[in-house]
């Protein structure tokens, strides 16, 4: 808007200047005209530039972005053939704002508040932000038996083995980075990857809203339980830099006991911890991060509220297409709304 008012008040200027100008040899009429028109049809482009979005001045330092409210990529298609110093601006990475934003809805799919009993939380990337310190640590055991001598786990390969007993994801881990079991076993790797672990327990963090999760179902007369994979050593060394969590817990559920037959995506980890903490199996409701830990609540008869880890290939919402929650973290879980004490 200034500077359209700009131009036209140089238009009334110059079309009534009092002395002749350099472009302006006359005061005739016809000269006024048409210096008004000249400078009218500037001020026209102007405005359409301005508009439009196109650069008008300069050159890449004069593509700024300008204090406008955000638009949508999708409600607004990009315009073909734009052209900026000889480039088309798609390829210059310009982009306009968006104000879409990067969280996912969350997904609640129950229609009155369930009834329940207990709640069964898995630890590692439910309770505890564990799979970056465990990605890290899954690489660096492989490093020196690497022929690359770098780090070969990806995040995708990552992605299949969260949930699961280390005896069934070591072999397959090994096998896709083409390390044979005469440099290194699958049993020495767990070794190896165990020992690391505790380097970065100290410094991992629980997930967030777990603990107030975990307070506020204490203090409704809930059973909570930890029902996890991982050997009871490990949880332990967990746990242990989390003490008020684990206090607030009326029972641990390791996967190396002896009840425990199958690992997930198997219910026996679920059903050895519903029947501990003496309630019904359709009486629970669990937390977890992994499809194959919704498929062993669901193959026991329990509800369950996925957490996808956005870091994953599985936080893909259709590897949760059976659960009854998918949210971003617990901080959206709803005490009140979702769930009624039996």
């Amino acid at each position: 808007t200034s500077i359209v008012g700009f131009l036209m008040e140089r238009t009334y200027l110059l079309s009534n200047a009092p002395e002749p100008r350099p472009l302006i040899r006359s005061k005739g009429l016809t000269t006024r005209v048409l210096a008004g028109a000249v400078c009218a049809s500037v001020a026209l482009i102007g405005m359409l530039c301005i508009i439009g979005g196109a650069p008008v001045l300069g050159g890449p330092a004069a593509v700024a972005t300008r204090s406008m409210p955000a638009v949508s990529c999708q409600s607004m298609p990009m315009r073909p053939s734009l052209m900026f110093n000889g480039q088309s601006l798609n390829k210059l990475n310009i982009r306009p704002q968006s104000s879409v934003s990067t969280i996912k809805e969350p997904q609640i799919r129950i229609d009155s508040p369930l009834k329940i009993e207990a709640v069964l939380f898995d630890l590692d990337g439910t309770l505890l932000d564990f799979e970056g310190g465990s990605h890290d640590a899954l690489n660096k055991v492989l490093e020196p038996f690497n022929s690359t001598g770098k780090a070969a786990l990806t995040w995708e390969m990552h992605g299949t083995i969260v949930g699961r007993r280390a005896s069934e994801w070591a072999k397959e881990i090994l096998e896709q980075c083409e390390i044979t079991p005469d440099v290194l076993t699958p049993e020495k790797y767990v070794e190896m990857y165990l020992a690391k672990m505790p380097e970065y327990y100290p410094t991992m963090p629980l997930m967030p809203g777990a603990l107030n999760l975990v307070k506020g179902l204490k203090a409704a007369g809930y059973k909570v339980a930890v029902a996890s994979s991982s050997e009871r050593l490990s949880i332990e060394k967990k746990l242990k830099f989390h003490p008020e969590l684990l206090e607030l817990m009326d029972i641990v559920q390791p996967g190396d006991d002896p009840e425990i037959k199958a690992g997930k995506p198997a219910p026996d980890i679920f059903l050895a911890a519903a029947k501990k903490l003496g309630v019904k199996p359709e009486n629970c409701l669990v937390f977890e991060d992994s499809p194959f830990g919704l498929m062993g609540a669901k193959a026991g008869n329990m509800y369950c509220c996925a957490l996808p880890d956005s870091r994953m290939p599985i936080a893909d919402p259709a590897r949760f297409a059976d659960a009854d929650f998918v949210l971003n973290s617990m901080e959206e879980f709803s005490l009140d709304k979702y769930i009624e004490k039996i």
